[in-house]
């Protein structure tokens, strides 16, 4: 009885307190989807894995049915990753995000704690170039690690670029990020950000930025604006 007893699989669901953390993350996923979004923790306990979750879950979101899951769940995980504290950290063993579309259908992925951390390190240089446009830093451009063929004076050209796009839409205020995707080519493996300019006017304007996933590589290999 003692052996049937310790292969037994112990499930728990916790609906505990968030922290501020946690709860500030909440509603910025909210923000970004513009659903509702609720959480959970989880764990689960048997002679061949332990893990504890966090488990998010976003719902009546419009946004969300016009992204493949993997983007979403990739970055809604990691945002919920960068959120937390050091010491938080310590709590989980992976974050699980939850979509519930317009039909009701529910689909989920979870992404280990170990597999975050290196996507977070290189979603600093994807934030890097972000906070520059907004903040109109642009010579700051020069000093990041870029792929040989974007040009010398790329600077320059994303400066009048956005130029551009702000007389047409008003000042850029901000930018919100929606998706993580990671692909590979015949180079090698990358991470690609997907994200939204947001305007003055309101305006959202797609873009992405594409990070190499080279462990040792922190280059941006391109950029592309969708208007």
């Amino acid at each position: 009885m003692k052996k049937l007893i310790t292969c037994i699989v112990a499930t728990a669901l916790l609906f505990a307190c968030a922290s501020e953390t946690e709860k500030g993350v909440l509603e910025d996923i909210a923000e970004v989807y513009g659903g509702e979004t609720s959480y959970s923790k989880s764990f689960v306990s048997n002679t061949s894995e332990k893990r504890t979750t966090f488990n998010v879950t976003i719902k009546n979101s419009p946004m969300i049915d016009t992204l493949a899951p993997t983007v979403t769940t990739a970055n809604a995980s990691l945002m919920v990753y960068d959120a937390l504290t050091s010491e938080e950290k310590k709590n989980y063993t992976d974050i699980e995000t939850i979509l519930v579309n317009a039909k009701n259908d529910t689909i989920s992925y979870y992404y280990p704690m170990s597999a975050l951390a290196p996507i977070s390190k290189k979603a600093k240089v994807f934030h890097t170039f972000s906070s520059i446009l907004v903040d109109g830093n642009f010579d700051q451009l020069n000093e990041l690690d870029r792929a040989d063929d974007i040009p010398a004076n790329f600077s320059e050209i994303l400066k009048n670029g956005v130029a551009q796009f702000e007389k047409k839409y008003g000042s850029l205020k901000e930018y919100q990020t929606f998706g993580v995707a990671e692909e590979r080519d015949n180079v090698g493996t990358y991470y690609q950000f997907q994200a939204h300019l947001i305007f003055a006017n309101g305006h959202k304007m797609g873009y992405w930025a594409v990070v190499d996933a080279a462990p040792d590589n922190d280059a941006l290999l391109g950029y592309k604006f969708f208007q």
